[in-house]
């Protein structure tokens, strides 16, 4: 049986109608004669994918494999319009595309997440991409160094990042997240310490939002209740709190404080949220799930091409952080399909080095096939006569 390249079965799930629709919405072609937004789009892919983070590489990996792209709708792609591409076409595009491929995705993707109770569940951060200032004069981050941020959350049901937003490095975290209004009734929202803003916690309080989140600990507070705990299992009081300091009365109500003491390391960890139903080692729980996030931003950068970009301009980083989060969707869209345990990062590795092989992804996805080693046998005993 014979099977289309990988790149094909990939570049497939993102429906060419769809795509056309978003491109004429922004008028992304408006007066484009030589590379399309869909070619656009798939050398940004086809580079995220591959691994290649120069214009130059993907002008000749499209050269070479042009016969097998040619099927797909992708035109030649040269180094000045792909750079003049990057810099002008509009982001939107790529932001609509990653919104509609991510409801594709979350219609196969888990519902449950692993932890002890019903409702969605959250984790918040952000994580900072370093830039030249001297080449991106946008992007300033501080001390006279650049960057900029992707502010993200993940639905821990599935690892899947339920919006982005991508800004200058010296935004402040706290100033994007209280921008956000994708969070609705009944979901547990978890953050650090640098997400605290008690005016933020009273809006999410009155909205029927939880958070669980990290307790500063030179906040002032007024306990007027203490739950019974296990202190032989780390978890040193559970506290019905008022807090006490002028921006802690921005916070209108009761607050609950635990505090835990970690087993391995003897670190004590104090949580604030303002989930009264739950039991502390379940507040523990949620919120030592949180490092789901710091695993996706690692895997995100350690897989795909975030750290060197083909532009300069702010349009074209943006545009290529864009198209990494779809990559990581569309791979994780592959997982899913082919009902594959392995790693996101072991997925990423095997469909970026074999991009234009001929093979089923659900295949190339299995499972490796188990090698029973067997002991080496005994030495043989040689008569020795002298």
């Amino acid at each position: 049986m014979g099977y289309a390249s990988v790149f094909s079965q990939i570049i497939k799930h993102i429906p060419r109608g769809t795509f056309d629709s978003i491109v004429r919405k922004h008028l992304g072609d408006k007066g484009v004669r030589t590379l399309d937004c869909w070619t656009w789009f798939g050398a940004l892919l086809f580079g995220q994918l591959t691994g290649h983070d120069s214009i130059r590489a993907i002008e000749r990996l499209f050269a070479h494999g042009q016969g097998k792209l040619v099927s797909l709708g992708l035109g030649d792609v040269r180094k000045s319009t792909l750079a003049d591409a990057n810099r002008t076409r509009p982001i939107a595009i790529l932001e609509d595309l990653f919104k509609v491929l991510l409801a594709n995705v979350e219609r196969v993707a888990p519902k449950q997440h692993r932890l002890r109770f019903k409702g969605p569940l959250f984790a918040l951060d952000t994580t900072t991409i370093k830039l030249c200032l001297s080449l991106s004069p946008w992007a300033h981050l501080h001390h006279n160094k650049g960057g900029c941020k992707i502010h993200t959350a993940i639905d821990l049901a599935n690892d899947l990042p339920q919006f982005a937003v991508i800004t200058q490095g010296n935004r402040s975290d706290i100033a994007i997240a209280k921008k956000i209004t994708y969070f609705k009734k009944g979901a547990t929202v978890i953050f650090d310490k640098g997400y605290v803003d008690y005016t933020w916690f009273n809006q999410f309080n009155q909205d029927g939002i939880f958070f669980v989140t990290r307790f500063k600990d030179n906040s002032q507070f007024k306990v007027v209740e203490s739950r019974q705990t296990n202190r032989t299992q780390g978890f040193l009081c559970d506290q019905i709190i008022y807090l006490k300091s002028h921006r802690g009365r921005r916070y209108q109500g009761k607050l609950r404080r635990i505090r835990y003491r970690e087993p391995d390391t003897g670190r004590r960890l104090t949580f604030l949220t303002n989930r009264f139903d739950l039991t502390t080692s379940t507040i523990c729980d949620i919120y030592k799930a949180r490092w789901d996030v710091e695993v996706f931003f690692k895997t995100l950068k350690q897989n795909l091409r975030i750290k060197k970009f083909l532009g300069t301009s702010e349009n074209a980083v943006k545009a290529q952080i864009w198209v990494a989060l779809i990559a990581y969707l569309l791979v994780m869209l592959l997982r899913l399909l082919s009902r594959s345990s392995i790693s996101m990062p072991d997925a990423m590795a095997v469909v970026g080095s074999l991009l234009l092989l001929n093979a089923s992804i659900a295949v190339l996805l299995g499972q490796l096939p188990r090698t029973t080693r067997h002991p080496p046998p005994s030495q043989l005993r040689l008569p020795f006569t002298i």
